[in-house]
């Protein structure tokens, strides 16, 4: 669905700014997305997200037994 939403006001962008415009905005996106800056930024939200995930599965994995020891 988000592509078709960024396909949608691409086009409309596109169309009513111009072939100049549309280029200009393409080669910016180019450079943002071939930054170091933003693979940096990528890489340290999946490390978080990975974290995340692993501490949630190992509290599902240890049962509820457990969760109520932690709290006692």
């Amino acid at each position: 669905m988000g592509v078709m939403i960024g396909f949608g006001l691409g086009y409309l962008f596109g169309t009513r700014a111009g072939a100049e415009a549309y280029e200009e905005m393409t080669d910016a996106l180019k450079t943002i997305f071939s930054s170091g800056e933003l693979k940096t930024l990528a890489g340290g939200a999946i490390s978080v997200l990975a974290d995340v995930v692993q501490n949630g599965t190992n509290a599902l994995g240890q049962g509820p037994e457990a969760k109520l020891r932690r709290i006692a």
